[in-house]
């Protein structure tokens, strides 16, 4: 049985299209929302808090593999834990498990899956963003219906101290995640992170993600960014005077001289 033939594309950040100013709404009078701008930091979320229960809920399909891709995948996991094996033993090996692993109990496989996101929440972080500073929708739900604001981040600024991003896809079936070498890593990736059902299609989302080899603390997740990331402060058309004054000497003390402007006044 021949194995998979699997092309793997790498560029670079500078290489990618990416808009000028990505945005992040928020709530001044929620304590951790002030933290965006009085620590200048953004917040990596567990997709475990996420509103969208089935945000990132996309376990690795094992219950959806045909014989022939077990087959793979035993040939796949022999070359990686038995490099020294001849043609002819990575072939017996992927045969026997193929047969034997509890990879064909339903209910093990079930519970595998269950645990596997479990433990992808602990080490993946979300930074959810947006390239529309003007949506009504957003304005309500994240920015306590126009009272808030809305940071405007320099997105190759943000990305490179990050890591990365890109924009949601919005479907009517989120799609499947098969284990490699089915199914190549950087597109398992994508299909768990950037995919979203369309009745969320109004956040409009572009995001970034981090993952950490280990169970992520909260202060990991607290990730402190240069100045220079910082773009503009956009105020709420219906936030209050003490709001916009706080807003502005949390600004000057912690970023420095950006712009800060009414939504309304904002070009």
């Amino acid at each position: 049985m021949d194995e998979p033939n699997i092309k793997v594309t790498y560029t670079t950040l500078d290489q990618v299209e990416l808009p000028e100013i990505v945005f992040k709404y928020r709530n001044w009078a929620d304590q951790f929302n002030k933290r965006f701008i009085t620590e200048r930091e953004v917040f990596m979320a567990s997709p475990e808090t996420f509103e969208d229960k089935l945000d990132c809920n996309n376990p690795t399909r094992f219950d959806k593999l045909t014989k022939d891709e077990i087959y793979q995948y035993f040939m796949w996991s022999s070359k990686d834990m038995n490099p020294n094996f001849t043609r002819q033993q990575h072939r017996h090996f992927a045969r026997e498990w193929s047969k034997e692993s509890l990879v064909n109990d339903p209910k093990y496989v079930k519970e595998f899956m269950d645990k596997s996101i479990i433990e992808y929440y602990e080490h993946e972080g979300i930074l959810s963003l947006t390239e529309n500073w003007n949506n009504d929708d957003m304005w309500d739900k994240y920015a306590a219906n126009h009272t808030g604001f809305c940071i405007g981040y320099n997105t190759r600024i943000l990305f490179k101290f990050l890591g990365g991003g890109g924009p949601v896809d919005y479907v009517d079936e989120l799609p499947m995640i098969k284990p490699e070498p089915i199914m190549q890593a950087e597109e398992a990736m994508r299909n768990r992170v950037y995919y979203k059902k369309k009745n969320w299609s109004f956040e409009e989302e572009y995001r970034t993600k981090k993952f950490w080899p280990h169970p992520a603390t909260i202060e990991e997740r607290q990730i402190k960014l240069p100045i220079e990331a910082y773009n503009c402060i956009i105020l709420g058309n219906n936030i209050s005077d003490d709001y916009e004054n706080e807003i502005i000497e949390a600004t000057n003390n912690a970023i420095g001289n950006i712009l800060i402007v009414k939504r309304k006044d904002y070009k």
